[in-house]
This record gives C-alpha cells, structure tokens and sequence, in this order.
C-alpha cells in the first residue's frame, strides 16, 4: 500500500477506521472458516459433543421436537452413530439447560453439518483466543507481539484447550464469559454499563452450572459489599429472562433436564470426582481421606472468602477468583478435562509471574504443562478414551503454583475495582 493510501486511511473519521477493521477481520475470519470446512471439517466430521446440543436445537426449531424427549435422544444417536445406531444404546442425550438453544440456534441456519462444524469449532477458537488475550490485559501484562503470540499458541495447544475445540465443548464459550465478567467488573471505571453486561454474562455462562456453582456466589456477596446493585439487579432479571423463555419453549424442561442429568450415568462412561480419583486409583486412602480433604478445601475457600469480604481487600481479589476456579473443579461431583480451560485465568499470571524471575523459568513451565498432558494422555489412552488420571496432574500443578505465586500475584494486580 503507498504511502498516499495509508495516509488518507489515518485521517478517515476514527468510526470508519473501526468500521473498515471490523469489515476486514470479518473477511479474515470468513476465509479461514472457509479454509477450516475444506482443509479440516468436510474430511473428519467430528465435534461430538456439539452435535449433540446442535441436533437438539435444530430438532426443536425445525420439528418443534422436545430435545429432553426419548425420541430426540434415538434421532441424536442415530445422527452419530448412523448405521451402527441399532447395534448400540443411546450414549448421548441433550443435558444442558434450555436456554443453550438460544446460543447455537444461529448455527443451525448453515446448510450442512460440515459448515457448522466448521463455524462452531473457530467460534470456539476465537473465544479462547479473546478469553486468553483478555486474561493477560486484566492483570496488566502487556507482553511483546512475539511473546504474545507464543502465548495465545500454547493457550490453544494446551491439552483441555484442545481437546474442548475439537469436541465443541460448550466450556470453551463459558472460560469467556468468566474472564469478561471479571474484566467489566474488576477493572477500568465502574458503571452502570459495565455492570448491566456483566450480570448478562453471569447468566449466560450457567449453561455449564457445574463450571460456576462456586464462583457465582463469590461474586454476588462480593457485589452485595460493595453495593454494585446494577450487576446484582441485572444478573437476576437475566436469569428469570432466560428461565422464562425456557419455560415458555418448553414448559416441562426444568424437570426433564433434571431427569436426564440424574441418569447422566447410564448414558455415557462417567468419571468420579476428581478428589475421588486421587484417594481410591492413585493413592489408595479410601473415603476417610477423600471426605477429610473435600471438608478441608471448602474451610480453606470459605476462609478466603470471608478475608477478602471482611477486609474489602481488592488486592487479594484476583487471587481468590482464580482460587476459586481451581477449587472448583476439585470439589464438583462432576467435571471434565475440558473444563479445566478456566485454570488459564490462573496459569497466564503464574506466567508472568516467573516470567520475572527468569525468562527460562516461564518457558520450562510451558514445556512442562503442554507436553505433560498430552504425553500422559498417550501413555495411557484407553481405546480411544481418556484416563481417570488425566483429571489429577493439572488442578493439583495449578493450586500448588497459585500458592507459591499467591504474593506476586496479590503485588502485580492492575486496577481494582473500587465500591
């Protein structure tokens, strides 16, 4: 481009600049979903668990097909399975709140599976990428381009990171809406604005309730302290939105999710919790110590949480949030690898962290992390299954770094939140 060209482009009006952005990244992001349905979706069909929650949605638009149905369940198990389907029982059933069609109903206007399977897996891809970026912007850590860009690639390369784009995990769109929860709620100025997005987001992201039973509580006491009644109001009027819609979608949903939840089991191969994983597979310490550990990490995270409520410490927040995350996951009944994208709101500062200790300490962490997980999950593959002990190495690695970096963490947090 001459020197002319760039020149008119700088003294157009700033709403053209952004305008003719926005037109390019969208023309960008339209050849690579092009390029990723060619070179990839059109050959390996795949991204099974979005299929799921996609063919229930386009069975209730197009059919008006109850998903929580027997008879959506059978059509869900055929379009996987497809001539095997008679051979085999239904593995897979829909599971998630209803509102989740208000999410993917948009993708169900593509023309083939392919295509939406291409557009869903760089949604997913791109709300890693925003999530990630946005991590490292809260906790102020403005890193060189290269530097940037090895960080956004091992972010995505990371075993759960992976793993949840090519399964199509939901998770992948929850670990964005946390992280720009905290963001409009913990840094810049606070507003009204701000707060009103932020409760519509909270909402959202209980699409994964097993994901946010922790941190959504956190949230709203913090918010009750410190009088944010705009995020609180709106988080609740959000909430009775989408149950409202739900109801009025199907008005026996509430109780036909909570059924297939409870027989989740019988669907699928469920994995234990991962306390559970760790006193009875890896060490054999039996329920006592399963029982002692679980009531010891909910002190501990109680403890936390009345500290930070008590002192209205801002300085300490970053640090319970991401606490919080982590714990999470080992005292949930249920959870997933894929889940444990959410822990980058806790790796990316531990980075940073040992970044100033040592360049080469930052980059042995990386290493460690992103060739850890994926050479265990080689090792010990089951048929084309994951392990029980791929859900031990990474919470327990992240809570111990969390506790080391605790100070650092605490010190290097950008601009708090003032009530």
């Amino acid at each position: 481009m001459s020197t002319k060209k760039l020149t008119v482009l700088s003294t157009r009006p700033s709403w053209q600049r952004t305008a003719l952005l926005v037109l390019l990244g969208v023309v960008l992001l339209g050849a690579y979903t092009w390029a990723f349905h060619d070179v990839f979706a059109a050959r390996e069909p795949g991204a099974v668990d979005f299929f799921v929650r996609y063919e229930g949605t386009r069975l209730y638009l197009t059919e008006g097909l109850n998903p929580y149905s027997d008879e959506a369940t059978q059509r869900i198990h055929e379009g996987i399975y497809a001539h095997e389907h008679t051979n085999l029982r239904p593995q897979h059933a829909f599971f998630y709140p209803m509102y989740t069609v208000l999410l993917i109903a948009p993708y169900t206007l593509l023309p083939t599976y392919a295509w939406v399977q291409a557009a869903w897996q760089v949604t997913l891809q791109v709300l890693l990428v925003a999530g990630a970026v946005l991590t490292l912007r809260y906790f102020n850590w403005k890193p060189k381009p290269w530097l940037l860009a090895v960080l956004v690639l091992w972010s995505l390369l990371l075993y759960p990171s992976a793993r949840a784009i090519l399964l199509g995990q939901l998770t992948v769109v929850v670990f964005f809406l946390t992280v720009l929860v905290f963001w409009l709620l913990f840094r810049g100025e606070p507003s009204a604005r701000r707060d009103v997005l932020a409760g519509v987001c909270l909402s959202l992201s209980t699409i994964k309730p097993q994901m946010q039973f922790l941190i959504i509580p956190l949230l709203l006491l913090w918010a009750l302290k410190a009088r944010r009644w705009h995020f609180i109001a709106s988080s609740a009027l959000s909430m009775g939105s989408l149950l409202i819609v739900s109801f009025l979608m199907v008005p026996t949903w509430l109780t036909q999710w909570v059924e297939q939840v409870i027989s989740y089991p019988s669907f699928d191969a469920v994995f234990p919790p991962v306390l559970h994983i760790l006193t009875h597979e890896v060490f054999p310490l039996g329920d006592g110590v399963m029982w002692a550990l679980r009531v010891l990490l909910t002190i501990w995270l109680l403890v936390e949480w009345w500290q930070l409520l008590r002192d209205d410490d801002d300085q300490r927040l970053d640090w319970a949030l991401a606490f919080t995350l982590v714990i999470t996951h080992l005292l949930a009944p249920r959870t997933a690898t894929t889940s444990y994208i959410v822990f980058l709101f806790a790796l990316l500062p531990i980075l940073r962290w040992l970044q100033r200790m040592h360049p080469l300490a930052m980059f042995g962490l990386m290493a460690a992390l992103l060739a850890g997980d994926w050479l265990l999950f080689a090792n010990t593959l089951v048929g084309d299954a994951e392990a029980t002990i791929m859900f031990i190495p990474l919470p327990l690695i992240t809570l111990l770094l969390l506790v080391l970096a605790r100070g650092a963490m605490v010190r290097s947090t950008g601009q708090p939140a003032t009530p």
